[in-house]
C-alpha cells in the first residue's frame, strides 16, 4: 500500500504534453510561473538515463557556484584572479 501511495503522489505531479512542430514542447503556464520561466529564459537540457531534464540556467549556475564555494570565497572573483595571473605572466615574459 505504501508503494501505491508513493506512485499516486508522483503521478499527481506528472504533466503530459506532445512534441509540436519544429520540435517544440509547450510547458503549462503554472509550471513556468513556479520555476520562473518565461519567453527568452535560458534553460539547460540535461540528458539522463531516464530522459531529458529541463532546468533554468540560473538554478544550474547556483548549483555550480555552491559546489565550488569551498574553493573560491564568495568575495573573490576567479576570473579576476586568472586575469591578474595572466598579466603577471605576460609581464615576466616581456622582461626576458
Amino acid at each position: 500500500m505504501v508503494l501505491f501511495s508513493r506512485y499516486v503522489d508522483i503521478m499527481e505531479h506528472v504533466i503530459h504534453t506532445k512534441m509540436g512542430g519544429g520540435w517544440r514542447i509547450a510547458i503549462p503556464a503554472d509550471v513556468c510561473h513556479k520555476y520562473g520561466l518565461g519567453p527568452g529564459t535560458p534553460v539547460v537540457l540535461e540528458p539522463t538515463d531516464a530522459g531529458i531534464v529541463l532546468r533554468p540556467l540560473g538554478a544550474v549556475m547556483r548549483e555550480v557556484q555552491a559546489f565550488f564555494a569551498d574553493v573560491a570565497p564568495p568575495d573573490v572573483l576567479l576570473s579576476e584572479e586568472l586575469s591578474r595571473d595572466r598579466r603577471k605572466e605576460a609581464e615576466q615574459e616581456d622582461r626576458g
